[in-house]
């Protein structure tokens, strides 16, 4: 039978200690730095996403009062410090709309563009490129609009596609492939939506579809 001996569990202790003390405390040490890492990173997030919050209720503030310098300049803050978050996508829809009604054209597709390329959620991306296409329409670039509407995923906007690109292909003279893309624009749509009325109403104009 082995006799405990308190000096030998310290001498293996020690041993051990010597080998693998130094990794331990290593370790502890990357891990506390990693965890304080993340909360601070966390932190830092929360705060940014805050003060976008705070400058985009400021923005459409600004708005409201007809106060389009200081509504401009708070969209461009937004879009420069501020891309991470989802405030600066709508801050440039809103700066390309005030850049539009003061019929500047090219900011206002500069705008569109950023928030193409930038905007944090898929939604303001369709929303900025289906009226940046509107724009480049009236402007009579047909070929650059159909190329910008080559979108894998349209969800939640395969009607506002298609009539857009119905439109494009009637500007370059292709009434059967307007005429299919309305349909297809019309059948994107729920039965009992208003706007398919307006839809409807395009085909009807273009009548029948040719046979060769």
């Amino acid at each position: 039978m082995e006799i405990y001996n308190p000096d030998d569990q310290v001498l293996k202790l020690k041993s051990w200690w010597k080998q693998y003390g130094t990794g331990l405390i290593a370790g502890v040490a990357i891990g506390v730095t990693v965890l304080a890492g993340l909360n601070y990173w966390k932190h830092y997030r929360q705060v940014r996403a805050e003060t976008a919050s705070t400058l985009y209720s400021q923005l459409l503030a600004e708005i409201k009062q007809a106060r389009t310098e200081p509504a401009m300049t708070l969209a461009s803050q937004l879009m420069d410090g501020y891309t991470g978050t989802p405030y600066a996508g709508k801050a440039a829809l809103l700066a390309a709309r005030l850049r539009f009604d003061a019929h500047d054209l090219p900011g206002a597709r500069q705008d569109l563009d950023w928030a193409v390329k930038h905007a944090r959620e898929e939604a303001v991306q369709h929303t900025a490129r289906l009226r940046l296409g509107r724009l480049m329409l009236e402007q009579g670039e047909t070929d650059a609009v159909l190329a910008l509407l080559q979108v894998k995923d349209t969800n939640g906007f395969e009607s506002a596609y298609e009539e857009l690109r119905g439109d494009a292909l009637l500007a370059k003279g292709d009434r059967d492939g307007a005429r299919r893309a309305y349909q297809t624009a019309l059948d994107k749509l729920p039965p009992g939506a208003t706007y398919r009325r307006l839809l409807a109403l395009k085909l009807d104009n273009l009548g029948p579809e040719a046979h060769s």
